[in-house]
């Protein structure tokens, strides 16, 4: 019996599907040939760019022969991922110039449940389970893709809900920050308005009516002050009588006078020269209303320039009024650097001479030890008696023809006329220089015994015996330069003769300066003007009655002695030594042209008769004549008038002088500023302060609104303001960072609480085109060999702010990563795609 053969169910199955498979192949083939015949492209290779033509046959055929755009298979996957730059050798495509995108199919496949996975086409329907839920192979496809994406993307899904989250609270905290900067901003901006157009409108308003009556006040001040002096100080008796008139004291003889008392005032107080110029005559003069225009620095021929004030000027007026109140409050010279003495020092680049000895107390040196030490005088240097024997007779006289046939520069007019009035000056001091330079290079090192430089060493080994002279007084003889001298005699010794050399180095600069004024003033004023400045110069000066005294009977043409000084000198009859008060003494008078006075005032004479008896008593054995070296006597004193010198006397303080009652109404006019214009001063200067206050505020707060164009120290948006006392720490290593917003940068070892290096102070906030933030501080401590040190934080969204690393990837440049919800913005949301 024959059987049915009945065919089974899966190889019915099988057979339909090859079938299916065959139509869809058929048609495929069909389309293509169809395609074929109608399409003709060309297109460049995509190794060797070279345009080729693709013929109909070869297109859709599975193969890609135009990798650079896929256009010769639109209808299969052949040339899937070429244009992306999945085919190595071949860039990605960025733009076609052969067909519109639009029109052609996309490139690459995207997962529903991985957006970030992109498939090329050949991958999709292709059998194979590439999306985590099969979305990329059909339904009726032969492969069966479960949905695994909860075990696939656990950890992503988690990273992805702590992210969203973290920007869900991150960007809530970030609006909020925002929202406290706007209300702050509101506030300021309401406060910035307020204190521009009321308070510093009020303040101006008051400022100005107060200077109103400040200029009124000056002028007032000005017309008092120059009708005081002019009609009752200046007329005064005896003060009008102290330089009497042109028959006593010419114009010369009062520029003499002046130049004196400004060396005299410098000798007893290095503060009484200031600004390279002679403080008695700077004030002197503008108490009588000349003000002066001075000439610059270095220039040697031009005067300074006497300016009046102008009785029918305010501005005149004002400016003198300023200049006295600055005078009355002590203000009229500014230091330029103190000395020891708590002078001025002096600038004398104009003499072309050495520096002067910076005056000091001896007190602070009693011995001089320190005096070797200064750098800034060489008392040993002498131009004008410079050595040129050592090398022999014969080379001396050389050097001295040399000398001799120098052309002298050729002076001006006015240069001859400072030098005329500079060489009347009586005041001469070159024997005491000239010996106390002696004295001094060999404090410095006197050969010993055995013809070593011994210096002190030498004379430590015993101590001379103090002789006394004919009339019983203190010998200034302590030993020779070949015996021994006490030292601490010694030291003491060179502690005063340093002392004087300096004051009078300030003495002879005061006298220098001075005389370029008073120059000025005998070309350009009266002679009335220059006894009004002579008067008003010896008030100023502080000179004692008695030093006052004697230079009037030595500047006085008509005092002057007409006989010849004594040929009898106190050292073997040599005339260099003769006393420099020998024409005073003994004192006498002149009649004026008037004939009913009698010059000088009987106080002034009274003053130099005393004077004379001082100078007798000291007179006898003070003054020896210049000695070679190797007859040298060490003195262990210095007495007052050792080779002439007399130190000068200061009148301050002191109520036996017999100047200081007629100088009364001078000094009651310089007490102080009157009250009326006080009060106006101090109002002026509460309200100046007051507006400066005012002004600083409104600084501060734009500087923290910043500009319209978004230029805020809190950042764009303000996000900063809720970080602005913020301080962030992060362990690294061995070391632990800190970060201050609006603060500084440190590096420090664990453990260390305070200090550290220092990476940089806070400089700004960065925000980049694509939403990156970066905090910069820059400006540290220098590395070795190497840059300022310098950080950087990178930030991220993060629901707090705090630092995440910290990194050195450059020497001295310091990177950190930290998030914040600063960084939780729109750009961030839409990059995350959260």
């Amino acid at each position: 019996m024959a059987m049915a053969l009945t065919p089974s169910l899966p190889s019915v199955l099988t057979t339909l599907v090859i079938v299916i498979t065959l139509v869809h192949h058929a048609s495929i083939s069909a389309s293509a040939s169809a395609s074929s015949s109608r399409i003709r492209i060309q297109c460049r290779s995509g190794w060797t760019s070279a345009l080729q033509t693709v013929p109909p046959s070869r297109i859709d055929d599975g193969y890609c022969d135009c990798p650079l755009d896929g256009s010769d298979e639109p209808g299969t996957g052949a040339c899937s991922g070429s244009v992306d730059g999945m085919w190595a050798g071949v860039p990605p495509k960025h733009e076609s110039s052969n067909y519109d995108a639009a029109h052609r199919p996309s490139q690459y496949f995207s997962c529903a449940e991985q957006p970030s996975l992109k498939l090329p086409p050949s991958r999709v329907n292709d059998g194979i389970c590439d999306c985590c839920d099969g979305s990329d192979e059909a339904p009726s496809s032969f492969a069966k893709c479960p949905d695994v994406c909860d075990e696939v993307m656990a950890e992503e899904r988690a990273a992805r809900a702590k992210a969203q989250s973290a920007f869900a609270f991150g960007s809530k905290s970030r609006m909020g920050s925002i929202a406290q900067y706007n209300k702050w901003h509101d506030e300021k901006t309401r406060d910035l308005r307020r204190l521009k157009d009321v308070d510093l409108r009020a303040a101006d308003k008051e400022l100005g009516e107060v200077e109103k009556e400040l200029t009124e006040a000056k002028v007032m001040l000005a017309e008092q002050w120059l009708n005081t002096v002019y009609e009752q100080v200046l007329v005064a008796e005896p003060l009008a009588e102290l330089v009497g008139d042109e028959s006593a004291m010419s114009a010369d003889d009062l520029a003499s006078f002046v130049l004196s008392l400004c060396a005299l005032s410098a000798e007893i107080s290095s503060g009484n020269v200031a600004n390279d110029r002679c403080v008695a005559l700077d004030r002197a003069s503008s108490d009588v209303g000349i003000l002066w225009k001075h000439v610059s620095d270095g220039d040697d021929d031009s005067l300074p320039v006497l300016e009046p004030p102008d009785s029918g000027s305010e501005a005149a007026l004002v400016d003198f009024a300023e200049r006295i109140v600055l005078r009355l409050e002590g203000k009229d010279t500014v230091p330029s650097s103190s000395s020891s003495r708590g002078g001025n020092k002096i600038n004398n680049e104009r003499t072309n001479k050495s520096p002067p000895l910076d005056s000091y107390d001896s007190e602070d040196d009693p011995y001089g030890d320190d005096w070797e030490d200064r750098p800034d005088y060489d008392y040993t240097s002498d131009d004008d008696s410079e050595d040129h024997s050592h090398d022999g007779e014969e080379e001396g006289e050389s050097l001295a023809e040399d000398e001799a046939n120098v052309e002298e520069p050729q002076l001006t007019e006015n240069q001859l006329l400072v030098k005329s009035l500079l060489d009347k000056v009586p005041l001469d001091r070159t024997l005491f220089k000239e010996q106390g330079k002696l004295l001094l290079e060999f404090t410095l090192g006197a050969p010993n015994d055995e013809g070593k430089e011994g210096g002190d060493e030498s004379l430590e080994e015993s101590a001379s015996d103090e002789g006394a002279n004919e009339g019983g007084e203190e010998s200034n003889a302590g030993g020779d330069v070949n015996g021994s001298v006490d030292p601490m005699a010694l030291q003491m010794t060179k502690s005063a003769i340093s002392k004087r050399l300096s004051n009078i180095s300030h003495g002879e600069t005061a006298a220098q300066s001075a005389a370029r004024y008073v120059a000025s003033l005998m070309k350009g004023a009266t002679l009335g003007d220059l006894r009004n400045v002579a008067i008003m110069t010896i008030y100023h000066s502080g000179v004692a009655a008695g030093d006052v005294a004697e230079l009037i009977y030595a500047t006085s043409s008509g005092l002057r002695s007409t006989e010849a000084p004594s040929s009898e000198s106190v050292n073997d009859g040599k005339s260099s030594c003769s006393p420099p008060w020998s024409t005073m003494c003994p004192p006498r008078t002149v009649s004026l042209q008037s004939g009913v006075r009698t010059y000088p005032p009987s106080f002034i004479s009274e003053a130099a008769k005393k004077r004379c008896e001082e100078r007798e008593r000291l007179s006898a054995g003070v003054c020896y004549a210049l000695a070679g070296e190797s007859e040298l006597m060490f003195p262990t004193t210095v007495a007052d008038g050792y080779y002439n010198y007399y130190e000068p006397q200061s009148r301050d303080g002191s109520e036996d002088d017999s100047l200081v009652p007629y100088f009364s109404s001078i000094h009651f006019l310089h007490e102080k500023v009157p009250s009326y214009l006080s009060s106006l001063l101090k109002r002026k200067e509460s309200l100046d302060k007051k507006k400066k206050t005012l002004l600083r505020k409104v600084s501060e707060i734009e500087s923290e609104l910043g500009d319209e164009g978004g230029g805020s120290m809190y950042g764009p948006d303000g996000e900063l303001y809720a970080l602005r006392d913020v301080c962030l720490k992060i362990e690294s290593g061995k070391y632990e960072y800190e970060l201050c917003i609006f603060g500084g940068a440190k590096q420090r070892d664990h453990g260390q609480t305070s200090g550290g290096t220092n990476l940089g102070s806070w400089e700004k906030l960065e925000n980049d085109e694509e939403g990156r933030r970066t905090l910069r501080w820059g400006g540290g401590t220098k590395c070795w060999n190497g840059p300022q040190r310098s950080a950087e934080a990178s930030v991220t969204c993060g629901a707090e702010t705090k630092l995440l690393t910290a990194d050195e990837p450059e020497t001295c440049r310091y990177a950190f990563t930290m998030e914040s919800p600063i960084g939780c913005d729109e750009q961030f949301k839409l990059k995350k795609s959260l």
